[in-house]
């Protein structure tokens, strides 16, 4: 599987762009805001159907149009599929609102259908505060791997949200007398079963990366440091537990925190509160590590996604890499460079040719990115 093309539609600061892209790397190098980064992006919004930088879809569209395209071609053994994008601004009495539709060879599909058919593996700036930020980027990694595996994963992630919000609402309307406490029984179940198959499924899947994750580790430190991955889900222990007693784990922790979730209108357990927490040796990265072991760690957690979507799939991933070389040592950024030998195909972005190591740009196909366009 790869890309082979990438055409734009009023996204971004891009009026129009028709790209053919190589099989192996492709660098595209500019300054600041002429419009690589939105490059990487619409592909990750082609494979992910959400952008990796924004929620407001609004944001997507070029300013003062009425819609955006994105179209991506991906070849594979059966042949080439067309992934299209399309937002559209809808203008109402006091506000804009952008709608996000998607469709696989010309036909309109869920966006769970899109995903799998184009796998990415993305590397941002803001990666490197993937180990002391917060829990939200450490789940937003398990969703986009698990994702990407499995489409099912997917659609339970968006049935999880549907039901979240409307158990959120139902106890704010409780809370504020407008809904009798006993309405909450309902969604309560099916929350705590739909979240249940989401943790125990991530809980299999981290524990198969762990050792990938583990094994780089100790390539990149000399073998000096371990790295160990531990999930920590919010409201239930998993271990070999079938979902139906997570689920009932689940149940009752929302009913011991029923009280503070009315006063807070918010739901305090499920997999919205889940962490992944990595440890170095016998201590958590989080907290003791230096910024370079946890950039080190970034790099093994990067390295084992796409090396575990590969061996899960029998596909290399398309890698996208957004100026991040520059944010590299020279020691780590040999160790990136080197997954890229024979490597997926990839798709890099720099400031300047001289932000990259000769060897990635003398095999490369080179564009430079200037005001939304892209020349040879």
């Amino acid at each position: 599987m790869f890309l082979s093309n990438v055409s734009l539609f009023d996204f971004r600061n891009y009026a129009e762009l028709d790209l053919a892209l190589e099989r192996s790397a492709t660098v595209l190098f500019g300054g600041n805001a002429q419009g690589k980064t939105n490059l990487l992006e619409a592909v990750a919004l082609s494979a992910l159907t959400r952008s990796p930088r924004t929620q407001q879809a609004s944001e997507l569209v070029r300013f003062g149009q009425p819609a955006a395209r994105v179209t991506c071609q991906v070849q594979g053994d059966a042949g080439p599929t067309e992934l299209e994008v399309r937002v559209s601004m809808t203008q109402l009495p006091e506000t804009t609102r952008a709608t996000k539709r998607f469709s696989v060879n010309g036909r309109a599909r869920p966006s769970s259908d899109m995903l799998g058919t184009l796998r990415v593996v993305l590397f941002w700036p803001d990666d490197l505060q993937l180990i002391k930020g917060p829990g939200e980027g450490r789940r937003r990694f398990l969703n986009t791997l698990l994702s990407q595996l499995d489409r099912s994963h997917a659609r339970e992630l968006n049935r999880y949200q549907h039901l979240l919000e409307q158990r959120n609402a139902l106890l704010r309307a409780v809370r504020d007398g407008r809904q009798p406490v006993g309405d909450l029984d309902y969604w309560t179940a099916n929350l705590a079963l739909a979240g249940a198959a989401i943790m125990v499924d991530r809980q299999r899947r981290l524990l198969e990366i762990q050792p990938v994750a583990a094994a780089f580790h100790r390539e990149l430190t000399d073998d000096q440091e371990r790295l160990d991955l531990r999930y920590r889900p919010a409201g239930a222990r998993i271990g070999e537990a079938p979902i139906e007693l997570v689920a009932q784990q689940l149940q009752a922790a929302m009913a011991d925190s029923r009280d503070e979730e009315i006063a807070r209108g918010q739901t305090a357990v499920g997999p919205q509160r889940d962490d992944v927490e990595v440890w170095l040796d016998d201590r958590e990265a989080r907290l003791y590590a230096s910024q370079g072991q946890q950039r080190t760690a970034v790099l093994s957690l990067k390295l084992a996604e796409l090396h575990y979507l590969a061996e899960a799939t029998g596909e290399q991933p398309v890698l996208l890499l957004d100026d991040v070389m520059s944010e590299l040592d020279p020691a780590r950024r040999e160790r990136l460079l080197a997954a890229l030998e024979p490597g997926p195909q990839a798709l890099i972005t720099a400031a300047d040719l001289d932000d990259l190591p000769k060897s990635i740009v003398d095999r490369a196909a080179v564009f430079r990115v200037e005001g939304g366009s892209v020349h040879a």
